[in-house]
């Protein structure tokens, strides 16, 4: 059993370079945690990589233990379809300054601001993923079904003239 971590998943993150490395990654969503382990126990790994948020940043004024577990229960029912690769992205992303600064304070509208602009991008970058695949698919002949049905009508219009 793979043990989930900010700690353990802040280990492989140098290799997530963009938002579509964390899609294409093969990792659980928090849905599946929470289907596989429980509300509580999802809730608290996304606790587990607030509280190291919290504790790394050094802030003057960090989130209280309280407003972790209220975020953490707004990610879990706001983002599930986020995978631990996303997490470890987003995070890497957090610590970097990519969202800017924090003006040494953390609150649930931050953290959340962070989630939304996250989940937004990585929706765009999803959407023109499959639009791209879906181009692909088509201009190849042998998945392109509607060109295939109208030649196999129209060879069976010739041959019945």
């Amino acid at each position: 059993m793979v043990v989930y971590s900010a700690n353990n998943c802040l280990k492989h993150v140098g290799k997530l370079k963009r938002i579509d490395d964390a899609i294409n990654a093969n990792a659980p969503t928090l849905a599946t945690f929470n289907r596989e382990q429980g509300k509580d126990f999802t809730e608290g790994l996304v606790m587990a990589w607030l509280m190291h948020l919290n504790a790394i940043l050094n802030l003057k004024r960090p989130m209280t233990d309280e407003a972790i577990e209220m975020c953490a229960i707004e990610v879990v029912s706001e983002f599930y379809m986020l995978k631990m690769s996303d997490l470890s992205f987003l995070f890497k992303r957090i610590y970097s300054g990519f969202y800017g600064e924090f003006y040494e304070s953390l609150s649930i509208p931050k953290v959340m601001t962070f989630f939304r602009e996250y989940f937004d991008e990585r929706c765009d970058i999803a959407e023109n993923e499959s639009i791209s695949k879906h181009k692909d698919l088509a201009s190849d002949d042998t998945f392109n079904y509607s060109k295939n049905v109208q030649r196999i009508l129209q060879g069976r219009s010739n041959h019945s003239k």
